[in-house]
């Protein structure tokens, strides 16, 4: 399996503040089953990293990998801000994308209110593609379901995170997520990691314990390797017919 957002880099964001603890979170990622992570750190006002700096880290932790004999494989990405996103070049952008790909992994706003639409139509429009990270934690999406359909529309692509399917971010959250898998609004599942314990490695098994045993590998392997190489997205397992409700009536219910 590919993680494709985790903030596994030591000491430049909120994920581990030391080389021990990242390894520790390598050597987790490795017992789940996962193979290669997109270290993805935080580029925001707050955490202003840039390309060069993510790169350079990213080479340190390879090496303190190689040197622990933890076989896990690492490409540098990064988690956008919508701030920063509005403020960066095209080419620091490019840079800042997941791997050699063309994704650039942009952070739903975890507040009530951003310009999400209007930043994600521009990036658009200057040739980006997006990957959106954990909207289903976003308030502004959740009061307004029907943004991912019109980002859908414009080729953007989402990512759920593991564990809001487990319930770990409350139950709306868990709902919301698992509407979003319903009406197939996802295309990728990652961990969002930050540490090894109170937000570790871990994709498959929150997956199949909410019901989705059949869409593990390509949520966390068929959809992130496409995505690495910038190649055509695959079709997703078939699913069978049910009657659903909207993701109105799912969050009026809540």
């Amino acid at each position: 399996m590919i993680d494709l957002h985790c903030h596994l880099l030591p000491g430049i964001d909120d994920g581990p503040s030391g080389e021990e603890t990242a390894v520790e979170m390598a050597r987790l990622h490795l017992a789940a089953g996962v193979h290669t992570v997109a270290a993805t750190p935080h580029v925001s006002p707050s955490m202003p990293n840039d390309a060069a700096g993510i790169a350079a880290a990213t080479n340190r932790m390879r090496a303190a990998l190689q040197e622990h004999d933890v076989p896990l494989a690492i490409v540098a990405g990064a988690e956008v801000d919508l701030r920063r996103a509005g403020e960066l070049d095209d080419a620091e952008l490019q840079a800042l994308t997941l791997g050699d790909g063309p994704w650039l992994l942009l952070e739903a706003p975890l507040q009530a209110v951003g310009p999400l639409e209007a930043v994600v139509g521009d990036l658009v429009g200057r040739g980006h593609r997006i990957l959106l990270a954990h909207p289903e934690r976003s308030p502004m999406v959740q009061r307004d379901p029907h943004l991912l359909v019109r980002l859908a529309h414009a080729g953007v692509l989402t990512q759920v995170t593991a564990s809001s399917l487990a319930g770990a971010f409350g139950r709306p959250v868990q709902r919301f997520a698992q509407r979003m898998m319903a009406e197939d609004l996802v295309q990728v599942v990652a961990s969002d990691a930050h540490d090894p314990r109170r937000r570790p490695p871990g994709l498959s098994e929150p997956l199949i314990r909410a019901g989705h045993a059949s869409r593990v590998a390509w949520l966390t392997d068929e959809v992130p390797v496409a995505l690495l190489a910038g190649d055509r997205i695959p079709p997703p397992p078939a699913r069978r017919p049910a009657r659903r409700r909207g993701l109105r009536g799912i969050l009026r219910d809540r």
